[in-house]
């Protein structure tokens, strides 16, 4: 719980200028593009962001699904969530529903078409990880994506170059680079995985079967 605590701590303190920070860390619209297209969006679908930050993939979302569709966004961080609402508020968007809770511990009210972890999954403890991705998975459709983008640290070809660079940069977006989704979801089954950045960023997709017979 003191490491959560650490993370949230951290992210509230950066919240105003993480924007200014993304391309610190080579993010890029380009790559949140494309991992909401992994996603498969249809208009009026309902998506589940884990760790939605300061709201930096909204757009794209709303965007993929129309006026009739509708996003929840859970996030612990108090700060990067007060970012997120400006973004809702510029929009006007009312289909966006955000949650101050802890991803391991809240309880959803509804059930998702898709879900998405989008660089928050490597910031979360090791210890929540997994109940995150439980309590998101059991609220999503059969037949619906459980999305990740994050880093491939633990297995680009540039890991000689690039650790040392993330270790200095989670001093001010907190996280474990060398996390491996690839490995986390394999239990859940078929695990897709995409560049998106050279070895450096990857998207991960898992369907969800049907129910067994």
């Amino acid at each position: 719980m003191a490491r959560q605590e650490a993370i949230t701590a951290q992210y509230d303190r950066v919240a105003p200028w993480y924007r200014t920070l993304s391309p610190l860390f080579l993010i890029n619209p380009l790559m949140r593009r494309k991992t909401v297209a992994a996603m498969s969006l249809r208009a009026g679908d309902a998506v589940l962001e884990v760790g939605v930050g300061s709201g930096r993939n909204l757009s794209y979302l709303l965007d993929a699904m129309g006026a009739s569709g509708s996003v929840t966004g859970v996030d612990l961080s108090a700060g990067m969530l007060a970012e997120a609402r400006k973004l809702v508020d510029r929009r006007g968007a009312a289909n966006v529903h955000l949650i101050e809770a802890n991803a391991a511990t809240v309880e959803y009210n509804r059930d998702f078409d898709a879900v998405l972890f989008s660089l928050s999954y490597s910031a979360m403890p090791a210890d929540v990880r997994p109940a995150a991705v439980d309590r998101a998975w059991d609220r999503l459709r059969p037949g619906g994506r459980l999305v990740i983008l994050d880093g491939g640290i633990a297995r680009t070809r540039l890991r000689p170059i690039i650790a040392p660079i993330a270790r200095q940069l989670v001093k001010l977006g907190p996280g474990d680079p060398d996390v491996n989704p690839l490995d986390d979801l394999a239990h859940l089954g078929e695990v897709v995985s995409e560049p998106v950045l050279l070895d450096v960023y990857f998207v991960y997709t898992v369907v969800k079967p049907p129910p067994s017979a």
